[in-house]
């Protein structure tokens, strides 16, 4: 069977047995702090698995795109490790549990994939301190027909399941293994699932999600029972194409053969050619799908996972001599391959084209960069006479020039050195350290609202957008470690709960025995969670309050999220309609908006995009919001965001006929009360991203007053009547400026010339060259260089060693003239009286520096340059 044979074959069954399917969400979670890309097919229903939010069915199933890093380092060097992979799962929210779940794996493997029973082996949690060993899903097993001796109780490690983040849904787990055949074993007499050899391949895992864990890793029971399986595409397809790897299949086929053209090599012939074809393949996928939904290459979270997988296929290539660029003929085959099922992938492909594109010449002179490092550094050991090259050395190339350490031993190595692997790993251990901290995306606060919000009996019904006052009922409150701040749901709410880049509303709940201020705002599954100060009395349980949002700090989030839209606007109209945004943070005060554009906008387009926003806000055109089709919001033209989670029905946000966004934020009514709007600056945020922040309303108002008053005060501090004459009295204090350092340079160089006879006077003569060692006055490097060229050129042929004191450093500089240059080398001359000054130097045969910390053993450098100079002449 085809790929898409299967994929259709499973949605097909589970359709036939009454689960709702459910498209595959974003690679970039939505509203999931937890982990920073999709990796299982779970990840969107966790709302429902936790009891926070309604599924739209309690049986559901999905083919879902997952991005997994973990096993990164080993993807190439087996046939089954994938980076991006689209995960089979059927799911139960609070229906069935093991016995059907199981029946299902089973039934759906023999009669479906049409895979040997007795070639079926399975595995269960064994038990540990917390959880006992799963004696139900045993016996499930064995009511389908698996005997006791195909099955294997699995640690923790291997049959335990989640959360995905830090916290959230876990539970134990039973894999179905595939018994491909001694051949593929490691030979032993007790090889079994669990082994680390490839017999066995894995290829379905059955979760059993029955406990929540939070952060300090207790485990609490869920509501209710629920099932969440997954069965990697690829490796089913393997088993039914019965192929011996995933990289045989039809999936993986075409982008191994464009590997094969574009190199000359054969897969299957040379363990190292393999590796190297099955990267590039299995990478070019990962890549492809990151950015069609929205990731761009970066420094941090998931933009840098994108950027290790460009980097690290673009640096397999290059050890296979492709000619570079080289990665984005690979994006199009992925883009050919998987273009029908996944429609971004066509959408996005010139985004993605020239994304890779460019990270790959980017990359490219990076890696130069690194070997140039690696050299000065290999050299810098030497000098030294270590035998080791630092630990630490490794991780910076590893991490900044995206060397492998593999690579970086290699070449010390073939050096002559030593790598300090241990320093490597400490370095390693430290940035991942400093990873599992941020990922960890979650506050404390966070972590009790989510909670807070499981235990809420009934969902919050949002009034906001037609109501900035209502009178509701408290559901729930619950006090917090910190001094009278509480967490309250309401029945109803006028609080905008922050999302989409938006901040929350603030305001106040006032009842007859309390009033809290509202300080924050945050959307679990169907609640919304206030987080708020008691302020008087307090609020409780069941009363009845009156919650008021400040209309004030509405407005001005409002006007600045209307501002993005048409920031938006202005930009597609003077950059093109391809550019996108790429995230964005809305405040009371300001608002930033990212985009996708590969160079800076530059001042002019900036002021034209400036002009075209405000002539909309002048205007006064009407905006609109209105629900409709996901599918009709489509037609009409509406900006969609790949890494937003959409439902059958989305909210439109219309600026008259030209702009329509789908946005759940708050707007203004007419686009005339966003008042003005000023650009504040223009940057980069990473590669092809470009970052705007901008004012609306009182605070460009404001932010022209504060203009205006640094207009006046440069007038007055130029003695000039009018605010106007400003630029002519700046070009007139330039024109004096240039006129008074023409006049100091005319000095500087009669002084100058003057310094240089005096050395030319002092000059000894040996064996036919001129010699000169002296300590001078010097305002910074580049004088004294400009000073030993004027001494060699007046003296040549000469060796000239300066040395000087600039602001308590010691600089130091040796020039040899080209004709003695064969008995004479600068850059090893200058390397002794670095050492002296406590420094380190070298440099060319005609030209060497250094630097020090010692400047009061000038003299005493000086003194050894010149006894060697005279050794080497002859003239000691």
């Amino acid at each position: 069977m085809k790929t898409s044979e299967v994929r259709t074959l499973f949605l097909d069954y589970f359709a036939a047995q009454e689960h709702l399917v459910v498209p595959s969400s974003s690679l970039v979670p939505h509203r999931d702090p937890s982990v920073l890309l999709t990796t299982a097919g779970m990840q969107q229903f966790k709302p429902y698995f936790m009891g926070i939010a309604e599924p739209p069915s309690r049986r559901l199933a999905s083919v879902q795109k997952c991005f997994r890093t973990t096993d990164i380092d080993q993807v190439g060097h087996t046939g089954r490790h994938c980076t991006f992979f689209e995960m089979l799962g059927n799911f139960s929210v609070g229906d069935y549990f093991k016995k059907e779940a199981i029946r299902f794996g089973y039934e759906f493997s023999i009669e479906y994939l049409g895979l040997e029973k007795n070639r079926i082996w399975i595995s269960y949690f064994m038990g540990d301190e917390q959880v006992p060993a799963d004696t139900q899903a045993i016996e499930a097993w064995e009511t389908v027909g698996i005997p006791r001796e195909r099955m294997v109780g699995l640690p923790r490690s291997d049959n335990f399941w989640g959360p995905t983040g830090n916290s959230g849904p876990c539970g134990p787990c039973s894999e179905l293994y595939y018994d491909q055949g001694p051949e593929h074993g490691c030979g032993s007499t007790d090889c079994k699932p669990g082994c680390e050899c490839e017999r066995f391949l894995e290829y379905w895992n059955l979760v059993f999600t029955e406990y929540n864990m939070d952060v300090s890793g207790a485990l609490s029971a869920l509501p209710f029972n629920n099932i969440d399986t997954g069965m990697g595409l690829e490796r089913a397809v393997a088993l039914t194409q019965n192929v011996e790897s995933v990289f045989y299949t039809d999936m993986f086929l075409p982008l191994i053969e464009l590997g094969q053209e574009m190199s000359g090599h054969k897969y299957g012939q040379d363990p190292s050619t393999d590796i190297v074809l099955r990267v590039l393949a299995d990478h070019s996928r990962g890549m492809a799908f990151l950015i069609a939904d929205g990731v761009l290459p970066g420094n941090e979270g998931r933009s840098y996972v994108l950027r290790r997988v460009i980097r690290r296929a673009a640096r397999m290539g290059r050890s296979f001599h492709l000619e570079p660029p080289f990665l984005a003929q690979f994006s199009q085959r992925v883009i050919d391959i998987l273009g029908d099922q996944y429609p971004e992938l066509r959408e996005k492909r010139d985004t993605i084209i020239r994304i890779v594109e460019t990270e790959e010449q980017r990359f490219n002179r990076t890696l130069d960069q690194g070997l140039v490092l690696l050299e000065q550094e290999i050299a810098r050991a030497k000098d030294q006479g270590s035998a080791v090259l630092p630990g630490h050395i490794a991780f910076t190339l590893h991490d900044t020039y995206g060397f492998p350490v593999e690579v970086t031993r290699e070449l010390v190595t073939e050096a002559d050195l030593v790598l300090d692997l241990e320093g490597f790993e400490t370095a390693m251990e430290g940035q991942r350290a400093r990873a599992r901290v941020s990922q960890r995306g979650e506050t404390q606060t966070q972590q009790f609202a989510a909670d807070f919000a499981r235990a809420a009996e009934c969902p919050t019904e949002f009034l906001g957008y037609e109501r900035d006052e209502l009178f509701t009922v408290v559901e729930k409150v619950l006090p917090l470690d910190e001094e009278d701040q509480i967490l309250v749901a309401l029945r109803e709410s006028p609080f905008y709960a922050e999302k989409g880049g938006q901040t929350a509303d603030i305001g106040w709940i006032e009842s007859e025995d309390g009033r809290a201020e509202v300080l924050d705002v945050q959307e679990h599954g169907e609640v919304h969670v206030l987080v708020a100060r008691i302020l008087e009395g307090t609020i409780q349980e069941g009363t009845r309050v009156k919650a008021v949002i400040s209309t004030t700090h509405r407005h001005s989030v409002a006007a600045n999220h209307t501002g993005t839209h048409l920031l938006q606007y202005g930009l597609q109209a003077v950059l093109g309609n391809e550019v996108r945004q790429a995230g964005s943070a809305v405040r009371p005060d300001k608002f930033r908006f990212d985009f996708a554009f590969q160079e800076p906008v530059g001042s002019e387009r900036l002021a034209t995009v400036e002009e075209i926003v405000n002539r909309k806000i002048v205007e006064d055109h009407q905006v609109r919001t209105f629900t409709t089709t996901i599918d009709h919001a489509r037609e009409l033209g509406a900006m969609i965001l790949f890494d937003e989670k959409y439902g059958d029905f989305v909210r439109v946000v219309e600026i008259d006929e030209f702009s329509r966004e789908l946005c759940g934020g708050t707007h203004v009514g007419r686009t005339s009360e966003i008042g003005l709007f000023k650009i504040l600056s223009e940057s980069s945020v990473g590669a092809n991203v470009r970052r705007i922040e901008a004012v609306t309303g009182r605070e460009a108002v404001e932010y022209f007053r504060r203009r205006d008053a640094l207009v006046r005060e440069a007038a007055q501090t130029l003695q000039l009547s009018q605010d106007d004459q400003l630029v002519t009295g700046i070009r007139k204090l330039q024109e004096q400026i240039a006129a008074l350092s023409t006049e100091v340079k005319e000095l500087r160089s009669g002084k100058a010339g003057d310094i240089v006879q005096k050395l030319t006077d002092v000059a000894e003569r040996a064996d036919g060259v001129a010699v000169v060692t002296a300590s001078i006055q010097a305002r910074d490097m580049d004088q004294l260089l400009s000073m030993l060229d004027h001494v060699r050129d007046k003296l040549s042929p000469a060796v000239v060693a300066l040395g000087a004191e600039v602001q308590g450093k010691a600089l130091f500089g040796v020039t040899v003239s080209r004709q003695a240059t064969d008995r004479l080398h600068a850059g090893n001359l200058v390397k002794s009286a670095a050492q002296i000054l406590g420094g380190g130097g070298g440099g060319s045969p005609t030209l060497g520096r250094a630097g020090g910390g010692d400047p009061v053993r000038l003299v005493e450098a000086l003194d050894s340059v010149r006894a060697e100079v005279m050794r080497i002449l002859g003239c000691a």
